[in-house]
């Protein structure tokens, strides 16, 4: 009877990782599909500005890096209103909460560590890298 009882657990135990690793995949192939389809727009929104509008290689990669830095600023700005938003629930949940808020902590710390310059850098040096071929 024990053994019976320690299989159906064993059982249970191995389909419930299956299901989790099942999971995972799933969601780690649509992930890498995001960021293939968020690349390819980058890309097609430089060529847009540079053969439709007739912007200068240059002047195309700045505006796509200007923009792009204005979109990570503004989720930077986003993110610590959304964390506060989100009421305390039960103890049972709470601790996934606070694994959250300290990662949410260490973003903060580490973008109040890079500063706003090093960030236009990167971008000027991606945006001009970009426009060599």
């Amino acid at each position: 009877m024990v053994l019976t009882l320690i299989s159906q657990v064993k059982r249970r135990i191995d389909n419930s990782i299956s299901a989790f690793v099942h999971k995972v995949i799933v969601i780690a192939v649509a992930v890498v599909c995001v960021l293939f389809a968020a690349a390819f727009g980058l890309v097609a929104a430089y060529y847009a500005l540079v053969d439709s509008i007739g912007f200068r290689p240059i002047e195309a990669a700045g505006i796509v890096a200007g923009c792009l830095l204005g979109l990570a600023l503004v989720v930077l700005a986003i993110l610590p209103l959304a964390a506060r938003a989100r009421p305390r629930e039960t103890a049972a949940i709470a601790a996934p909460g606070e694994a959250l808020a300290l990662v949410d902590k260490g973003l903060s710390r580490a973008t109040q560590h890079v500063g706003a310059l090093p960030l236009v850098a990167i971008a000027f040096v991606s945006g001009f890298l970009a426009t060599r071929r």
